[in-house]
């Protein structure tokens, strides 16, 4: 950790207060929510509205993140092998369930959904594209934990574990029984632990070696998820084989 530079990390991190936060902070708030000094927050806003990843809004004088993040987002998507190539299959398996379709890949010790297919019915859940989560907090991104190294689930699980719902498990144990079940089965099935209402079946992508850094869950309504859960079930499992097949996976 030697080799961080301190002023780039104090800046990265206020960017990354504005992913859970309201679209508007001002220097007082980020001066708390960092334990700096405000004169040392406005030195970070400054340099950072300079470049264009701070954006000033002139009647009120709170800050929001700036267009040049929008840049960078689109290009990282245009460039996403994960999103690229996968998406036929995401389109496939939306046209056929017409439930919402996600691919959430690992980002350090985090999960996010690159890309998404809407559901086609009139009443339906919807995520955020690009939202980075917890790699426990939701199947999708347990599917791909379950299959890290030990170390490595100990130190996602080592932090204190947020509780979306009254139902969310908090108990690290007990989120390790999931991910063994994970293995086990090849896919994980949930409801209401992220979000009240909604059911969830995701399965992990194998790249050649083996290894699991992508996944894709198929989500909607649990009443209408429940009615034809073990189909779905099944239609995911084909589409996350098909997809690691075509990266090079001989286990399918």
């Amino acid at each position: 950790m030697d080799q961080l530079l301190t002023s780039v990390q104090k800046s990265c991190k206020l960017l990354k207060i504005f992913l859970d936060s309201e679209k508007e902070l001002g220097v007082s708030e980020l001066s708390r929510r960092l334990q700096l000094s405000k004169g040392a927050i406005h030195k970070l806003l400054t340099t950072l509205e300079h470049e264009g990843f701070i954006k000033q809004n002139p009647v009120n004088k709170q800050y929001s993140l700036g267009y040049t993040l929008l840049e960078l987002g689109n290009k990282v998507k245009k460039h996403d092998d994960w999103a690229d190539f996968s998406r036929p299959f995401l389109q496939s398996l939306a046209g056929y369930t017409k439930e919402l379709v996600c691919l959430c890949i690992i980002d350090g010790n985090d999960a996010i959904y690159v890309d998404k297919i809407e559901s086609q019915h009139p009443i339906r859940f919807n995520v955020d594209a690009f939202r980075r989560f917890p790699l426990y907090a939701t199947s999708a991104s347990r599917s791909i934990l379950a299959y890290r190294s030990e170390s490595a689930i100990d130190l996602v699980l080592s932090e204190s574990l947020r509780q979306y719902t009254p139902y969310s498990i908090s108990d690290p144990a007990v989120v390790k029984e999931r991910l063994a079940n994970i293995r086990l089965n090849g896919y994980e099935t949930s409801s209401n632990l992220r979000n009240v209402g909604v059911t969830a079946v995701a399965a992990p992508i194998f790249d050649a070696d083996g290894n699991v850094t992508a996944s894709i869950s198929l989500i909607g309504p649990t009443d209408r998820m429940q009615d034809n859960l073990a189909h779905w079930t099944e239609k995911v499992l084909e589409t996350t084989h098909e997809i690691s097949s075509h990266f090079g996976n001989k286990s399918y």
